[in-house]
């Protein structure tokens, strides 16, 4: 975490350093905490037709699809490797 000092124009705008990697038109969304600290945070905008793919369900339901339940299998020759792989011969 870095810390630096930047100061308002006559309009309250800042000048964030090009170090950051934000650039022009990105979306930032802006918390002020209740200590007063604001919070800057780059964001991606979701567009509205994609907003169901968000939903707190259809988050989980890609989390628990993601995870598999097998167990993980440590190769440690080539003939190891060549005999797993015989297993997906001919699988699309």
């Amino acid at each position: 975490m870095s810390i630096m000092l930047i100061q308002t124009d006559a309009r309250r705008r800042i000048t964030l350093p090009p170090s950051l990697g934000i650039q022009a038109g990105d979306a930032i969304d802006l918390e002020v905490l209740e200590d007063g600290r604001i919070l800057l945070i780059p964001v991606e905008p979701v567009p509205k037709h994609q907003m169901w793919a968000w939903t707190a369900e259809n988050k989980q339901a890609i989390t628990a699809s993601l995870n598999d339940p097998r167990p993980a299998i440590v190769v440690d020759s080539s003939e190891q490797a060549e005999a797993l792989a015989k297993r997906w011969v001919g699988e699309d």
